[in-house]
């Protein structure tokens, strides 16, 4: 059986799921589809990216097939181990080891590096021993929205 081998780069975020998605879907018509994606070079992964990835490996096994990912980025090993669905998806260390489902070229859920997409800023600690992290905003945001600086308010417009 071949394989198709597919290579994603860059977003595999919402914005861009809707023009990826209707090319996996028509890789997968054939009757036992088996695709492989090449997502080294993809940068950030969201969830929607991440659900994108479950639902194609989904309709690939349905219909006999399956999905299989080549060398992983941190942005796609971050979701492998926490999003639901994606510890079932093979990923392998190569695209050689993907086509070939060597079991010595599988890609371990060991220690991963966080994504860009799943790190969240430390929240801010009340009182005065405050982290140079964690101080103050530079600039506050008044009711309306709008950013005004400490020294006062902006100059009149004209």
């Amino acid at each position: 059986m071949s394989a198709v081998v597919l290579a994603l780069h860059g977003l595999l975020v919402e914005g861009t799921v809707a023009t990826i998605e209707p090319v996996l879907a028509g890789l997968l018509v054939a009757d036992e589809p088996r695709l492989v994606l090449d997502v080294s070079q993809v940068t950030v992964c969201d969830t929607t990216g991440a659900q994108l990835l479950v639902d194609v490996a989904d309709l690939a096994r349905s219909r006999g097939g399956e999905l299989r990912l080549a060398a992983p980025s941190p942005a796609i090993r971050s979701w492998l181990s926490v999003a639901a669905g994606m510890s079932d998806i093979a990923a392998f260390a190569t695209v050689e080891g993907a086509l070939d489902a060597d079991p010595r070229d599988l890609v371990g859920q060991g220690p991963v590096q966080p994504a860009v997409c799943v790190e969240e800023p430390p929240p801010l600690t009340a009182g005065p021993h405050r982290t140079s992290a964690q101080k103050r905003p530079r600039w506050r945001v008044n009711p309306s929205g709008r950013a005004r600086s400490r020294r006062g308010p902006a100059s009149p417009r004209r």
